[in-house]
């Protein structure tokens, strides 16, 4: 698999051009020519948004809400409460910077002290301390996962912002940030280097360049000049070693949501080394080793199916989640000098709205200073959806067409192969997705709410992980597995693809091992064909899975419209047809897909060795 970029290209531009000067990553708010000069929306904006809160009580997590984590596989209750405080924390910060009055400036103050006094900057569901039996943080043993990286940035961009001011009206509360934050964060980083989220070469995840990009702010507002570049050096080549790990195609294998955390977090971090090489990452990507970069920060629009909808796969969201941070793209598309997606990042800005505002941890103080502090952001003229068809990324097994590029109305299928051991796996080979109008009507059900059980070894207990519940055959009644040896190949044709399903699947012993999945598109239709010696046997069943509830009907199955797209219609070859459906009681699940969900479970006639689904939207 070629890659996105060279192996050590961002290490090397790194080392040749980094600046040794003090480095400046935010202006700060004594530098007033700045701050004043904002767009006078977003000051109102984030002024008014960080008054709202201002004199009440601040949210601060228990130990029993840590701790419920080991007790009842809970991690809500925890996170709910420490996202709700960095919230506000980040909206008091920036009105501070904006406006510094006394009021304003110690409220941020109330916010940081209460983060020094927090125990654990760790999310429970990744601290170490429930593996040695422990039901409270053990201070003297701090574990770097994303939560503490995010608190590290947050403490760092507020001193980068604020530290003067800070300075001024809590004597000793920049020193008190700079000792919490070099002892749970940034000496364990640098002293341990078997972190498991550093990843091996070739398999890194979205940890990665979350938390190295994370504690590059970090670093820079809390380390001298020799202890930092230690820091920004191990955080140059984790950055270098998930990029290089990344396909050339710029696929995410974790999906649309993941691409922000992930992949853009990166990219945020190449943002700011920017601006610490004096403008050599920009180079590298316009004419040199880092202009692959182009393609990943296309991803989102090749996998985007309507306005507020993505195509699903492993635990990504269908719907959007409110508050995305769609300056980041558009700052990545203009560092990597996509034009046409700067300007499809643009099409969602709010005037005098800072999307990311209510977001618990897809857009922090860093993301969120950005966006206030980028003039161009704010007059940007908004471009155009590209939908793009066909889009093929073939490092992923996935594919998408549409009835008409740059067009949502009529017909979407995504197919999906690759295998079974990506990142946020579902075990979803040769499973299809169908938009009409731009809203999916046959799913793939992507995350519900994390707990315990999401990333343990009874995952794949959870049903809409499970080859059953995506649109995926059964062949003699058999469910995939997890794992890299379960693949599906993906040959993309004019028309569609062919996924070659033979090694996705247990077969039973001595039984003929062969099974072609052949999706098309076209002339308002799509047709999913499936041939093999099994398609007839008794204990097989296809499964198509959809929002809401199908109805039977003699001439087919009408899957009904929703949010304003029309119906869908399927017919078939002759089969039984069963319909199962259930509640859907979890807020991610039912916020795409509605209060309950379905599936069909088709079972063509005995002997068959080929069988067809075909849908038209109706």
């Amino acid at each position: 698999m070629d890659a996105l970029i060279p192996r050590g290209a961002l290490r090397e531009l790194w080392t040749r051009s980094r600046r040794t000067d003090e480095p400046l990553l935010v202006p700060p708010s004594g530098d007033r020519d700045v701050w004043d000069a904002i767009d006078p929306g977003a000051r109102a904006f984030v002024l008014a948004a960080a008054e709202e809160s201002a004199g009440t009580a601040w949210p601060h997590p228990l130990l029993s809400q840590w701790a419920a984590y080991a007790r009842t596989g809970d991690r809500i209750g925890y996170e709910a409460v420490v996202f709700a405080r960095d919230r506000r924390l980040r909206l008091a910060v920036l009105a501070a910077a904006i406006d510094p009055t006394p009021d304003r400036v110690a409220e941020a103050a109330d916010g940081l002290a209460l983060l020094c006094e927090q125990s654990t900057w760790c999310w429970p569901a990744h601290d170490d301390a429930f593996t040695r039996g422990l039901r409270a943080p053990d201070t003297t043993r701090p574990f770097v996962d994303l939560g503490a990286g995010e608190e590290a940035a947050l403490a760092g961009w507020a001193v980068l912002l604020l530290g003067d001011a800070l300075e001024k009206a809590s004597p000793g509360l920049v020193a008190r940030l700079r000792r919490e934050t070099n002892a749970r964060v940034l000496r364990p980083f640098v002293r341990r280097r078997d972190w498991a989220w550093e990843g091996t070469e070739g398999h890194v995840h979205n940890w990665a360049p979350w938390i190295h990009g994370n504690l590059i702010p970090a670093a820079v507002a809390f380390r001298a000049r020799a202890a930092r570049a230690e820091v920004l050096d191990l955080c140059v080549d984790g950055l270098d070693r998930y990029l290089a790990q990344l396909p050339a195609d710029g696929a995410i294998d974790e999906g649309f949501a993941y691409w922000w955390q992930g992949a853009a977090r990166a990219l945020d971090a190449l943002s700011l080394l920017d601006g610490l090489t004096g403008g050599e990452v920009a180079a590298a990507v316009a004419d040199g080793p880092l202009r692959g970069l182009a393609e990943l920060v296309r991803f989102p629009e090749r996998v985007q199916l309507g306005a507020e909808w993505s195509a699903s796969f492993s635990d990504t969201e269908a719907r959007n989640a409110t508050g995305l941070p769609w300056h980041a793209l558009y700052r990545a598309a203009r560092l990597c000098g996509q034009d046409e997606t700067a300007g499809f990042a643009a099409r969602y800005r709010e005037d005098g709205v800072l999307r990311g505002a209510a977001a618990d941890t897809a857009s922090g103080l860093g993301r969120l200073s950005a966006e206030v502090l980028d003039e161009s952001w704010w007059t940007a003229p908004r471009g155009p959806a590209p939908l793009p068809s066909p889009v093929e990324l073939a490092s992923i097994g996935f594919g998408l067409r549409r009835r008409t590029p740059g067009d949502t109305a009529g017909l979407a299928v995504t197919v999906k192969g690759g295998h079974n051991a990506e990142n946020h796996n579902h075990n979803d080979l040769g499973s299809i997705s169908v938009a009409v109008d731009g809203v999916p009507l046959l799913a793939d059900f992507g995350r519900a709410t994390y707990t315990a059980q999401t990333f343990s070894a009874a995952r794949y207990e959870l049903w809409y992980v499970t080859s059953g519940w995506h649109s995926a055959p059964l062949p003699y009644g058999r469910e995939q597995r997890a794992g890299r040896e379960w693949q599906a190949p993906v040959r993309a044709l004019d028309d569609g693809w062919e996924i070659d399903l033979s090694a996705a699947y247990p077969w039973p012993d001595e039984a003929e091992i062969s099974w072609l999945r052949t999706v098309r598109h076209g002339d308002g239709e799509v047709s999913v064909r499936d041939e093999g010696a099994a398609v007839g046997h008794p204990d097989t069943r296809i499964v198509v899975v959809c929002a809401g509830v199908p109805e039977l009907r003699p001439d087919g199955v009408r899957i009904p419209g929703r949010e304003g797209s029309a119906d869908l219609l399927l017919s078939y070859d002759p089969a039984e047809v069963e319909v199962e459906t259930r509640s859907v009681a979890d807020p991610y699940l039912e916020r795409s897909w509605g209060p309950e969900v379905s599936r069909l479970l088709f079972a063509p006639m005995p002997g068959t060795t080929s069988w067809e689904l075909r849908g038209m939207a109706g």
